[in-house]
């Protein structure tokens, strides 16, 4: 999913350098400018995402670990 948003950020600055190459209209900028915010946004809100669910799984792990020296301990 990232790789999808990263390359649909390379074709929002594409379409800047085009928009601002070739057309006259300032709204087809912000368009592309807008598309870029939200990949931007996107990619940094799946890499959050992504980031919090390794951390919730490292923890995970842990507690396992520790519940299961304290079994061994026990014996």
């Amino acid at each position: 999913m990232q790789a999808i948003r990263l390359v649909v950020m390379v074709l929002a600055v594409a379409g800047i350098i085009y928009a601002l190459e070739f057309m006259r209209g300032g709204i087809a900028v912000w368009f592309w400018v807008t598309f870029l915010g939200v990949g931007f946004v996107g990619l940094l809100y799946s890499f959050r995402l992504t980031q919090r669910r390794v951390r919730r799984e490292r923890k995970n792990i842990e507690q396992h670990d520790k519940r299961m020296r304290r079994r061994m301990s026990k014996k």
